[in-house]
């Protein structure tokens, strides 16, 4: 009877996790000066923290979106990324700047900070919004 019990209460935990993963959810379009990307958002410690490293492609029209708990000035590191990205810099909906970095694959790879306050971060393959310039506007819309 226990073990029928555990059994159940394991299964209806998986079914409330999977539910919580529905297509979509994870997911935003966002659009700067004309170029739309699919972006996976990376809301959790954990996921802001691996962002786009150990991958060895980022498709082009994909990326990472890092939305920052509180505005604030931040930096990002390329360890253990194996491709080069576009790093767009974001406060209150406006670009303002993008940085280039190139992979790195030691533990002493530079940190590129944010140049000024920034309440998000948008990763794309390097050359996708390398022509935007500060102050354009970002647009982000759930899948």
């Amino acid at each position: 009877m226990l073990r029928t019990f555990r059994a159940a209460a394991a299964a209806a935990v998986l079914v409330a996790i999977l539910a919580g993963c529905s297509a979509g959810t994870d997911e935003l379009r966002v659009t700067i000066d004309g170029v739309t990307i699919t972006a996976e958002q990376a809301t959790s410690a954990d996921a802001q923290r691996e962002g786009l490293s150990g991958r060895d492609s980022v498709p082009e029209g994909t990326g990472m979106w890092f939305p920052l708990e509180h505005a604030q000035r931040t930096e990002v590191w390329m360890q253990d990324t194996r491709v080069p990205l576009d790093v767009v810099w974001i406060r209150d909906g406006r670009v303002t700047g993008v940085v280039t970095l190139q992979p790195c694959s030691t533990d002493a790879c530079p940190s590129e900070a944010s140049p000024g306050v920034v309440d998000a971060i948008l990763e794309a393959p390097a050359g996708t919004f390398s022509h935007v310039s500060p102050e354009t506007t970002v647009q982000v819309e759930s899948e």
